[in-house]
């Protein structure tokens, strides 16, 4: 029995697919493509969701070919890239690995271990965070409150270092945010009454600053969002979002934002302009459009709220943006709204809590019953173009990743590599 979003527990009664170690193999698979451009970090290589443009066609009609499935740990740590490998972070009995997998065949190349185990009634056993690729290193976080860095090709660790004070009063849920890499600095924010923000050098992880906000850690990944022409850190502690500078980390400005139950923000920020922002939450909460501005004649900012909406109770699936529209889940149903004014363009289906990437004119979303629907990206009306099983029935709340036609997806029992090349 296991809890996977809504307020009814799952009870899966058989295990999804066979736990062997070995990946499943066809006898024959063609060479695999271009790879040069990889899925490095949380949603992608913009940090948004949004899949970049492929080199080649993809018939959304038909079914992906699978080139290879293994079994893996638990956890809900997502997946990401680096050339012809497959990185994510996964338990194994008392460890939690940082593991590297072949994009050809599924076989293990590397793993990292750290002695460590996090449990919770909720989300289960295992690692949350996504590592960063950056620059040729992977940087990962446990759940211990350890940071390390490591050589993507080798898996050579450069160094292991702690980045929460002996005296951390970890989450209910452990930590879950993922690092995020900008000018050369590693920054997390994890919460906690000396700092809630930290930033480390990409080169020795020394601390190169810490913030002056203070406060209890949330799900909510560091992001930067351009505002006003300038880089904005959005972070978030228990009760409110805030802007931090990301060369030094003062607070730029906070904001008030509760929600009912526990006052924890899950989903990431949506930019939608140049100076507007919007945030989502579930338990009843909704979405609500922030506008940015500064004060006159005055180096203080100032931030109103433009529109609130039920319609987008975005639990913790991480919406969408395009051509002035969000798309998203209000808890499990789709639904697109108008960014500038919060507008419902339409409902479409429930699916789960999944998952939502973005490319081109089409929604991928990877529902936690393991299920790949794709969708059209369009304000005019909802149509799902296709929706097929693609793991097995196992809890999955990772993120998939998506280079050049293949499809990398795993749960808390399998990992996966599908073909959409024709």
């Amino acid at each position: 029995m296991e809890w996977r979003g809504g307020m009814i527990p799952h009870l899966d009664l058989s295990s999804s697919i066979p736990r062997s170690e070995d990946p499943q193999r066809d006898f024959y698979k063609p060479p695999l493509r271009d790879l040069s451009a990889n899925w490095n970090q949380f949603r992608g290589p913009k940090r948004n969701g949004h899949i970049p443009a492929q080199t080649i066609s993809i018939d959304w009609t038909k079914p992906a070919k699978e080139r290879w499935s293994t079994a893996c740990g638990v956890g809900h740590s997502s997946i990401v890239t680096s050339g012809k490998l497959v990185v994510t972070m996964e338990q194994e009995q008392e460890q939690e690995l940082l593991i590297a997998r072949s994009l050809e065949d599924g076989t293990q190349v590397w793993r990292v271990a750290e002695n460590t185990k996090w449990h919770d009634m909720f989300s289960g056993t295992g690692p949350r965070s996504t590592p960063t690729l950056y620059m040729g290193k992977i940087y990962a976080l446990f759940t211990n409150g350890r940071l390390c860095r490591v050589d993507a090709n080798t898996g050579t660790v450069e160094w292991n270092i702690p980045v929460i004070p002996d005296d951390y009063e970890f989450p209910e849920w452990g930590l879950s945010i993922s690092p995020l890499i900008w000018n050369d600095m590693i920054i997390l924010s994890l919460g906690g009454e000396s700092a809630a923000a930290k930033a480390y050098s990409i080169e020795t992880g020394k601390q190169l600053w810490k913030s002056q906000l203070v406060g209890k850690g949330v799900y909510l990944s560091p992001e930067i969002l351009r505002l006003l022409g300038e880089d904005h850190l959005l972070v978030s502690v228990v009760g409110k979002i805030v802007s931090l500078d990301p060369r030094n980390g003062k607070t730029l400005w906070e904001k008030p934002w509760k929600i009912f139950m526990n006052n924890v923000q899950i989903a990431q920020p949506i930019p939608v302009s140049s100076n507007s922002f919007v945030l989502a939450a579930g338990y009843g909460k909704g979405a609500e459009c922030f506008v940015v501005a500064r004060e006159p004649g005055s180096v203080k900012y100032r931030v109103e709220s433009s529109w609130t909406s039920k319609n987008l109770k975005a639990k913790f699936s991480n919406p969408v943006f395009k051509n002035g529209y969000i798309y998203g889940f209000s808890e499990n149903l789709l639904v697109c709204l108008e960014a500038k004014t919060g507008k419902l363009m339409w409902r479409g289906k429930k699916y789960s809590y999944g998952r939502i990437l973005l490319l081109d004119q089409k929604l991928l979303i990877l529902g936690h019953s393991g299920v790949l629907s794709v969708i059209d990206a369009s304000p005019e009306k909802f149509r799902e173009v296709s929706s097929r099983q693609l793991l097995g029935n196992a809890r999955c709340w990772n993120g998939p990743a998506f280079v050049n036609g293949y499809l990398l997806a795993r749960n808390g029992e399998q990992i996966a590599c599908f073909d959409f090349g024709k």
